[in-house]
């Protein structure tokens, strides 16, 4: 009887193991369902094999611990990432090449949804290769939103936990620096890029704006949308009390003297005081899981009495 009893207990362990690991098996082949850009389900069954566009993209594939999966990024990642420097590149997000990102042989493409042009994205898609579109929105919880969904799709939702925790960690410490902030300095960017004849300020709508307005600046020329050329009339009527430039940008211009011959600089209290702020070419490459850490950096400069 006792002998009977062990055999029935075995093979009842047997059929529920085996059933454990036939589960197992199927979610496997039937991949994880995560939604995109459109609201759309997609499905990624396999993320061994990832081109990943934006750096913002590629600095959480990388935060996730998933950075040895990427088979190819865009162009700026290569640029501005240093452990993607020597990855196969796909060319700019905007312009990118189908002939490029499928010859990588990649099982799943994640860009943000303005990244294409929208003719590659449906021949990828054509092709077979899951692609997984985020949305582009310039926010802290766009960011948060965006790391949970790639993290899901590479099973790293754990790690995704660990991040948006860091995130909100870092932005909480500068609202209480914030809150001894002895006013709202007009913070001004202005950029130069390697093959532009003239400089350009940011408006509204960009991730630059949303770097100023979270580390306490208030940006004087929300008046148009995206970039355009600096004129004279322009910067005098922004009065800017400080211009914010990247590294390069700065390099590139010939330094504060070379900043003061820019359109209407000089006439402003930024020009007035020399006050120029430069900051790493990443900070704005795409809001990524170090944006906490580069809001807290931005605001020290901003008022530099919080970095005492």
């Amino acid at each position: 009887m006792k002998t009977f009893s062990l055999l029935l207990i075995l093979c009842v362990s047997f059929l529920l193991l085996a059933g454990c690991q036939k589960t197992a098996t199927n979610d496997a082949k039937g991949g994880v369902a995560v939604t995109d850009a459109d609201g759309k389900t997609v499905t990624v069954a396999d993320s061994s094999r990832i081109v990943a566009v934006g750096t913002a993209v590629t600095e959480t594939v990388y935060a996730l611990g998933a950075g040895d999966r990427l088979a190819g990024v865009d162009n700026s990642s290569a640029e501005y990432l240093p452990p993607a420097a020597a990855l196969p590149k796909v060319g700019p997000r905007t312009t990118l090449s189908a002939e490029g990102i499928l010859s990588l042989k990649p099982t799943l493409v994640i860009m943000n949804a303005d990244s294409g042009p929208p003719a590659v994205v449906e021949q990828l898609r054509g092709a077979g290769i899951t692609v997984l579109t985020l949305t582009p929105n310039y926010t802290v919880e766009t960011v948060k939103s965006k790391i949970e969904t790639i993290a899901k799709a590479l099973g790293a939702e754990a790690k995704s936990k660990e991040l948006t925790a860091a995130i909100d960690r870092d932005l909480s410490e500068v609202e209480t620096l914030l809150e001894k902030k002895p006013s709202t300095p007009k913070v001004m960017f202005v950029g130069r890029g390697p093959n532009m004849p003239n400089a350009t300020m940011s408006g509204a709508g960009t991730t630059i704006d949303e770097m100023i307005r979270l580390a306490g600046g208030a940006n004087p020329t929300r008046d148009f949308t995206g970039f355009r050329e600096m004129t004279d009339e322009a910067v005098v009527a922004a009065q800017p009390d400080i211009i914010l430039m990247t590294e390069k940008s700065f390099e590139r211009a010939g330094g504060i003297d070379g900043v003061l011959k820019f359109p209407g600089v000089a006439l402003t209290p930024a020009g007035r005081n020399r006050r120029i702020v430069t900051v790493s070419d990443m900070y704005f490459q795409g809001f990524g899981p170090g944006v906490g850490k580069a809001v807290r950096e931005l605001a020290v400069k901003l008022f530099p009495e919080f970095g005492k």
